[in-house]
């Protein structure tokens, strides 16, 4: 394949792969005397994926291509951050950064970027790695869409929940070509599925007046928003169990089975990370102040599903392109829309990351 042929596919593959990369997801945040966790199930067709520890004073160009209107961001990390990746280094399905800002994503079919203008451009995953990268705030990460925009695709787009030390949390969308925010006073629920937050309001609005109103079951975004929410109430007014703890009786309110190929808990607090996967549900966890953020050390990986239980902080292995070449493999072969991609693609996602220069 020649190289101009390469190039048009890797882009065709980078806004498809944004497109559809969680069929159905839920977050939420909880909180109680000072501590904050967030919560994350991850429902999706594969289960490979690697954790990543990604560097700060790191200069990095966007994944991008020449059949893309405008230019691609351009930035150095400030932050270190550790991020979970199924689709290759730089783009995360989400993550938490050293200042404690987390940011994750969920599908959204409603969603429509912006069209090509001023700003440099990003794809949607990798927004989520240059938030991380940036950012220490909710707030920041809000004002950064006058500075970027998220590559137009086909299909789905994403929706997004942040949330900071500090406490704060934010749902950000993009409907009609513009960012729209559900902060503070706007924000009753911190919990998002895969309906846009304005319409999972008002499904839980009209559940809590049926009189009675049971528990909706089933895997609906509407049902699984309801029963989030309803667990996150419940905690703040009667519960005493630890909050790590009833954050994964929560994702297993909201499981969905065999879907749900990982549970993650995000301890604010103590920058502890724990997580559970479908082939390997004991809960394991990793502690994110042990690790050096300096771009001159080696950058640490570790594959999600390693076979092992408890503090797993130091099954951390060095990174190399062949590690990210594995799992990128296996990803594709297993998504049903990518498993006949050409080699020449997918290694030149897996030498992208090598395009990135430490600077310091």
């Amino acid at each position: 394949m020649n190289d101009k042929l390469v190039n048009i596919v890797f882009i065709l593959l980078l806004v498809w792969l944004v497109s559809t990369p969680c069929a159905a997801c839920t977050t939420f945040m909880l909180a109680h005397d000072g501590e904050s966790v967030v919560g994350k199930n991850h429902d999706w067709m594969v289960d490979d994926g690697l954790i990543i520890v990604n560097k700060r004073g790191v200069l990095k160009t966007a994944a991008y291509g020449k059949q893309v209107k405008g230019r691609p961001a351009e930035w150095v990390s400030k932050y270190g951050s550790v991020t979970f990746n199924q689709y290759g280094r730089e783009l995360p399905s989400g993550g938490m950064n050293e200042t404690g800002l987390v940011v994750e994503e969920m599908t959204l079919v409603e969603t429509r970027y912006s069209e090509p203008d001023s700003r440099p451009a990003i794809n949607s995953l990798q927004w989520i790695q240059y938030q991380l990268d940036n950012f220490s705030t909710v707030a920041e990460v809000i004002a950064s869409d006058s500075n970027v925009r998220i590559i137009s695709g086909m299909g789905a787009g994403l929706h997004y929940f942040c949330t900071d030390s500090k406490g704060d949390s934010a749902v950000i969308e993009f409907l009609n070509g513009k960012q729209v925010c559900h902060i503070k006073d706007s924000l009753r629920f911190n919990v998002l599925t895969n309906s846009t937050y304005t319409d999972s309001v008002s499904f839980f609005e009209k559940h809590e007046k049926k009189e009675p109103h049971p528990m909706p079951i089933g895997n609906a975004s509407s049902s699984r928003f309801i029963r989030a929410a309803s667990m996150v109430e419940k905690y703040n007014l009667e519960s005493s169990k630890p909050l790590i703890d009833y954050a994964f009786d929560i994702l297993s309110n909201v499981s969905q089975g065999i879907p749900t190929k990982w549970r993650i808990v995000y301890d604010l607090k103590n920058f502890r990370i724990y997580f559970q996967t479908y082939g390997n549900p004991q809960k394991r966890f990793f502690d994110f102040n042990s690790f050096d953020l300096s771009c001159e050390e080696p950058v640490k990986v570790l594959d999600i599903n390693v076979n092992f239980k408890g503090d797993v902080t130091y099954h951390f292995k060095d990174y190399t392109r062949q590690i990210n070449y594995d799992l990128i493999r296996k990803s594709f072969k297993k998504t049903s829309v990518f498993n006949d991609l050409p080699e020449a693609v997918l290694k030149r996602l897996a030498r992208y990351p090598e395009s990135n220069l430490c600077t310091q």
